[in-house]
């Protein structure tokens, strides 16, 4: 569990550092989720994990961001480590959310939109836009199983405006989409109160 950014900064400048002792190659990622807001300054709400959605074989610029299902077996283990170094629940780092590019891709612009902080000469992370944050929490809180936070972050913490709202919605269905998924992101919408934009989704 993280509660400050200054515990995420300690845990991600450690595994720069367990990356140089295991010389391994270099290597950028993308966070998003719980622990992105922290950094960008946007929650301080407890999170459980880092959430990786992609990464780049060799640090930018530029930030190319591949596959964040892949993550290499060497800064796993200079993960495991760290778990053991601070007390941390082995998933402490993890790609699951990787899922949402290889599925949905990133929105326009988002590489240009990382803030990028550097841990040590091997390990570079790049922290998702409170833009692009909105598409992934719209995502995330459309799921009707989802954690009542991810709707509180849209409305407590990213408040997004209509227009970013749109955006987030465009994204969403622009890909073949079934009316049930499309029903879910409308109750989301609605939620944001913009019952304009959700009327435009399509049934």
């Amino acid at each position: 569990m993280f509660r400050t950014a200054a515990q995420i900064e300690e845990a991600l400048q450690r595994l720069g550092r367990r990356l140089v002792y295991a010389d391994a190659p270099p290597i950028s990622i993308v966070i998003c989720g719980g622990s992105a807001l922290h950094m960008l300054g946007l929650s301080t709400r407890t999170t459980r994990d880092i959430d990786v959605c992609a990464l780049a074989p060799s640090l930018g610029p530029p930030f190319l961001p591949g596959r964040g299902s892949q993550l290499p077996a060497v800064f796993m283990t200079a993960v495991e480590a760290v778990a053991h170094d601070l007390g941390l629940s082995p998933g402490w780092l993890n790609a699951a959310a990787g899922e949402v590019l290889d599925v949905y891709g990133p929105p326009a612009g988002f590489v240009q939109r990382l803030v990028i902080r550097d841990y040590g000469p091997l390990l570079q992370a790049g922290y998702l836009s409170r833009f692009d944050q909105i598409h992934f929490k719209m995502l995330a809180a459309a799921d009707p199983k989802a954690p009542e936070r991810h709707m509180e972050d849209l409305r407590n913490r990213l408040q997004p405006t209509a227009e970013e709202a749109a955006a987030a919605v465009a994204w969403l269905i622009a890909r073949p989409t079934s009316s049930w998924f499309r029903a879910n992101v409308r109750q989301v919408v609605e939620a944001l109160d913009y019952a304009d934009i959700a009327q435009q989704i399509p049934h």
